[in-house]
């Protein structure tokens, strides 16, 4: 397909609400790196004309990067032994378009993630981290975010915490301090 900047791209799989996942083709410009993977909505990014092309794409699963890809101008990074991964994790692409397992589902709409091996801007090889939906994760993978194991919710014990609204128990006895010579 062709986009609106005269690029070619190939179209990965079509996502929910017009967007699509395509890798761009090896002519960098103000639209994408060479070979960059990313999301692009229908029918902003694409030229006119090409709806059959864009509605015969594949409804695929999740592409993650292949490990081959260019890393022309970045810092050689040592790689970091990946943790365990708990039962039941899933993985997802962030918005830059690495791949993300997803360790657990926080509260108010955050995920603890471990990062791929291949780092970028939005982290090093293997970091673990947290990421806020939408904002973290490519669109149309909320089935995926869902799916994530929910984190074991600890509720503090009582009698601690702050005092806010409490009242002290000190009482003073009698007047305060008087200033020596008044």
């Amino acid at each position: 397909n062709t986009m609106a900047g005269g690029r070619e791209a190939i179209v990965l799989e079509k996502m929910q609400r017009g967007w699509f996942r395509v890798e761009l083709d090896q002519n960098a410009n103000d639209e994408g790196g060479a070979g960059e993977r990313k999301s692009m909505r229908m029918p902003h990014g694409f030229a006119p004309g090409q709806d059959h092309l864009l509605d015969a794409a594949p409804q695929a699963a999740v592409v993650p990067k292949p490990k081959g890809s260019s890393s022309k101008g970045r810092k050689s990074v040592q790689q970091t032994v990946p943790g365990p991964v708990p039962v039941g994790a899933v993985q997802a692409i962030t918005a830059g378009g690495r791949v993300a397992t997803i360790l657990e589902r926080k509260q108010r709409g955050w995920f603890a993630v471990e990062l791929d091996g291949n780092a970028n801007d939005e982290g090093g090889a293997g970091e673990r981290k947290s990421m806020r939906r939408p904002h973290g994760f490519a669109p149309g993978q909320d089935h995926l975010l869902d799916a994530a194991p929910q984190a074991a919710f600890v509720p503090k014990p009582k009698g601690s915490g702050s005092s806010k609204g409490r009242k002290s128990s000190v009482q003073q006895s009698g007047p305060g301090p008087v200033p020596v010579g008044a």
